[in-house]
């Protein structure tokens, strides 16, 4: 406010006629000029960013007002000080003083504040730019000496003042020059700082011209309106200083404007090493003038280097630096100028790929070990390309395939042939890991009519894939509802985890030699506030793809471990049995946790079973042993479950420490549908699954059991422990719990038994109906008796057969509960029999 209030009164006094000599004048403008100086020296201090270029303009404005005092005070005095500083500024009639090298560091110091500044706006800044304000420093240097010598020798003239007079002009004109290109940069669009300090500097440089022109006239005169733009120009830096300015997009540094300046000094360098080959001129100017050639020269080379180191800039820019392939930036680019010279009746496909499974390696295994894979990946992708076919990296585990003139065929050809290239085992820093990719399709124009769309329309199949577990999905409008849904589920269970919403059911596992059940699975369900209770298939999935899994694995354990400690207290020896990700097979921690929890519900290590799949075991088999070899000391039961549909090996059987293998429910189905064929084969598999089990010394449990006769048949092949709808469906703990003290079988077939018998004889009097009735519409209307006739007898030989497959089908399950129930007798407690009604269990 103090140095506005003094700028003020100085422009004031100035307008009223005062003598710029005056010694109030004098101070009013060395008091301006100074402030301003200190103020942007203070904002370098205090304000981050930025700090060098606003220093140098606040030393650069306090070295012209230093040595405007000076010369006021020491050379002129103060009565004329004005005065001749100004004709001394100007090299006029004025001997060169020390007052001259403060007034010439302001140049320089501007210069450079100005290049400084313009570093922080432009994209990127070139070294050669360093070069440009050298070539300026020189030419301006060699004009200067020229044009001083050549005035010299008309009159007597002092050279050193003539050489100085003719500086501040030149140099006034290089940092006018040096604003323009600065605004031509920006695109006359700097902002309020630019425009500031850039009119600052411009009014400087026009009034010390002005200033100039005068006194070769000798009509110079201190005071008046240049002095007024002389302080308010050294005045608006000070003020630019402190603006603050808003983040603008960088500029780029192209076109004529960044070498405007250095070319026009360069060619009049030349000029002079022209003039000087037929002329006298002083050796100093022949000097600076070569060596403004040589620098722009210099320039020239280190251009040159730049367009090289551009060229591969920017195919670097467009390549993933992991792989080596195209990535998005560039992939994009090209996608679009296919879109764009595409000809009528071609299309092309966009194949996006995302990798299954690829987070829990990423994360257990550390990101080196991620990254080696997809190098690996990326190999294997492209030996499954056609030549010419696009192959990109577009980031993390997310490729991309741009397949040129193709249909939907050529598409699914290619995307088949990427996946079984990506089903074989990676070995990768001596690991062995296996991972899986979904794929989505979109064809273009059938499916959009614009790049962008067809890549989003790509990566909803993609999803679509990847949740459907089906490897491979073409776009189907209307889909994008279900990408919403599907981002809507997972941020809504990212929210439902630690809440209450995610309940655990159990299934009995029943064992075949007493009835009884000793054990439940415990399958997670999700209370949604909208939807009601979902299954797994539901939400599990998407909890993989958003890395929820661990999370969703410890709050499902903690549940059941504090349901298996409440079983217990009431007398109830149960163990639980938890599913397992891969995500929490690969994480060395796990363990520990699994043992911090059985502490803490003061369980024994035997209460807990934890299941794995095959797929799961086979992603990397060294972690996975030695995750499950601190689970196995810990005294935790290990089963391998869906046994046989995954990487089916008998070497892992021997490597790795598992208690026990889950058949599969699909072998069990096979055991009673179709063909004689299928079932013997069925049957063959069963029966030697149990025999290898055995073997090793591992128990055999076999889940989807849902008939009396399937399971009287793993009875006999030796199965050890069953469980399926039959035996009980998942139900909540305090449904469950009385089960767990009951001869379980018993009922599960007590209960078969009567359905089967009221099927039975549903089916036969429905049967006996229908041959009713068509009986009735065979028989001719003419002849009634006789028609009566024929549907009596039709309808009693219906319901003979109706009767006859209800017996069957009820001597058959009789004898299977009868069988069993002989067993079971033997095993009972106490040898009373005592059954237990079938609605006690299942209400």
């Amino acid at each position: 406010m103090l140095l506005l209030l003094a700028a003020v009164l100085f422009v004031a006094v100035t307008i009223t006629g005062t003598r710029g000599s005056e010694p109030a004048v004098v101070a009013l403008r060395s008091f301006v000029t100074l402030v301003s100086g200190l103020l942007c020296i203070l904002r370098a201090v205090l304000l981050r960013g930025e700090r060098p270029p606003w220093a140098l303009f606040g030393a650069g404005i306090i070295s012209y007002g230093a040595a405007s005092v000076y010369f006021s005070l020491a050379v002129s005095g103060p009565a004329e000080g004005a005065a001749a500083e100004g004709a001394a500024a100007e090299g006029a009639a004025v001997e060169v003083s020390a007052a001259d090298v403060g007034w010439l560091l302001f140049y320089p110091a501007c210069y450079v504040a100005v290049i400084l500044l313009l570093r922080q706006r432009v994209l990127r800044f070139h070294a050669s730019v360093w070069l440009d304000a050298l070539v300026g420093v020189l030419g301006v240097a060699a004009l200067s000496s020229g044009i001083g010598a050549r005035l010299t020798t008309d009159g007597p003239a002092d050279i050193s003042s003539v050489v100085v007079g003719l500086v501040y002009p030149l140099a006034d004109l290089l940092l006018v020059l040096l604003v323009v290109t600065v605004f031509g940069l920006l695109r006359w669009h700097p902002g309020r700082v630019w425009w500031l300090l850039g009119g600052g500097l411009v009014g400087f440089a026009l009034a010390d011209s002005c200033v100039f022109v005068l006194m070769a006239d000798g009509d110079y005169a201190p005071g008046g309106l240049l002095d007024i733009v002389w302080v308010l120009s050294l005045l608006a830096p000070a003020f630019a200083a402190w603006q603050r300015q808003p983040w603008r997009k960088p500029a780029r540094m192209s076109g004529w404007s960044v070498i405007a300046v250095p070319l026009v000094l360069t060619v009049l360098a030349l000029a002079l090493l022209v003039i000087g080959s037929m002329m006298d001129l002083p050796l100093l100017t022949v000097v600076l003038a070569a060596a403004t050639v040589l620098t722009a020269l210099a320039r020239a080379a280190m251009t040159f280097v730049e367009v090289q180191q551009l060229a591969e800039s920017k195919v670097l820019a467009r390549t993933d630096d992991l792989t080596g392939l195209t990535n998005r930036r560039g992939f994009i680019e090209r996608l679009s100028t296919l879109e764009g010279n595409i000809a009528d009746g071609d299309s092309f496909a966009l194949l996006l790929l995302d990798l299954d499974r690829f987070k829990e390696i990423n994360d257990s295994l550390g990101h080196h070990v991620g990254d080696a894979l997809l190098v690996e990946v990326g190999s294997r992708i492209a030996g499954a390309l056609r030549p010419g076919d696009l192959h990109a990296r577009l980031g993390g585990d997310e490729f991309a395939v741009l397949l040129e003139h193709a249909d939907a065929d050529t598409a699914r050809r290619v995307a088949d042939r990427v996946l079984v290239a990506l089903s074989g085992a990676f070995e990768v820093g001596g690991m062995t890991l296996h991972v899986g990719a979904s794929i989505g399709a979109a064809l273009y124009p059938d499916h959009a009519a614009d790049a962008q769309t067809l890549l989003q329309r790509a990566d909803v199949a993609m999803y679509g894939a990847k949740s459907g577990r089906t490897g491979v999905e073409y776009y189907r409008p209307g889909a994008e509802v279900n990408t919403l849904l599907r981002l809507d589920m997972i941020e809504s269970l990212r929210a439902a985890l630690g809440t209450g919403q995610l309940e655990v059911h159990y299934q009995i596992k029943v064992e075949l030699d007493s009835g009884r059940s000793h054990g439940v699975e415990a399958l997670v369900r999700w209370r949604h506030p909208t939807r009601g209770l979902l299954t797994p298939e539901s939400f599990v999935p998407l909890a993989e793809q958003a890395g929820l899994m661990r999370m969703l694995t410890i709050e499902v354990l903690e549940t059941s471990l504090a349901q298996c400690r409440r079983w217990r207290e009431a007398g109830l020896e149960v163990a639980v049995a938890v599913n397992l990700s891969a995500s929490d097979l690969l994480d060395r921690a796990f363990p520990d946790q699994v043992r911090g929890l059985l502490a803490q519900y003061g369980l024994l290590p035997s209460a807990l079973e934890l299941e794995i799949t095959e797929t799961t075991l086979m992603l990397d088999r060294v972690r996975t042993a030695a995750v499950l070899g601190e689970l196995r000391e810990l005294g935790v039961q290990i089963a391998v479950d869906d046994y046989g549909t995954g990487y089916s090996s008998l070497a892992y059987l021997q490597e790795l420490p598992v208690d026990m293998l889950k058949m599969d429910k699909s072998f069990v189905t096979r055991l009673e549908d179709g063909s004689g064929l299928r079932r013997a084969k069925a049957e063959a598999i069963v029966r030697s699954t149990v025999g290898l089990a055995h073997a090793l010394g591992l128990r055999i449990v076999v889940e989807g059991v849902e008939s009396a006769s399937a399971l009287d048949k793993l009875r006999n092949y030796g199965c050890d422990v069953a469980q399926g709808y039959f035996l009980g469906r998942p139900r909540p703990a305090d449904e469950v719990t009385a089960m767990l003290s009951s001869p379980v079988v018993r009922a599960a077939v007590d209960a078969a038994a009567t359905e089967a018998t009221t099927k039975a004889t549903t089916e036969a009097t429905t049967t006996a109906q229908a041959a009713a009735e068509v009986a009735a519409e065979v028989v001719d209307v003419s002849s009634a008796e006789a028609a009566g006739e024929t549907v009596a007898v039709a309808q009693a030989e219906a319901l003979a057969q109706a009767e006859a497959v209800a017996q069957a089908e009820a001597a058959a399950t009789a004898e299977a509960a009868a069988r069993i129930a002989a067993e079971i007798d033997d095993h009972d407690d106490g040898g009373t029999g005592a059954r237990t009604p079938a609605g006690q269990l299942w209400g």
